[in-house]
């Protein structure tokens, strides 16, 4: 069986660049910690584009990623990153 991928490109507001890192980091750690269906989350800083960050992140299956998007710790983290994101493109694949 195929795992989840998701791709996640964010343009961040410059003045928040800094916060927005520290809480997808933990957001990252706390994911792989408590969510046994989350292999893998990456959070990384581009070295070409001012403010963008990339996330990888590799589930179990579809399912694991769902139970992600529906998660309480999601939920507080979007709540809180929301704000700080000027463009999100995101790109669902197989792996």
């Amino acid at each position: 069986m195929a795992r989840t991928a998701l791709i996640v490109h964010l343009d961040i507001r410059p003045e928040s660049f800094s916060e927005f890192l520290d809480l997808a980091r933990a957001h990252g750690a706390n994911s792989q910690q408590i969510e046994s269906g989350c292999l893998r989350f990456d959070v990384m800083k581009s070295v070409d584009e001012e403010n963008h960050v990339v996330l990888v992140e590799v589930y179990e299956n579809d399912e694991a990623l769902e139970s992600h998007w529906i998660s309480e710790h999601m939920a507080k983290y979007l709540e809180q990153v929301d704000d700080m994101i000027v463009e999100r493109q995101r790109y669902r694949c197989e792996c």
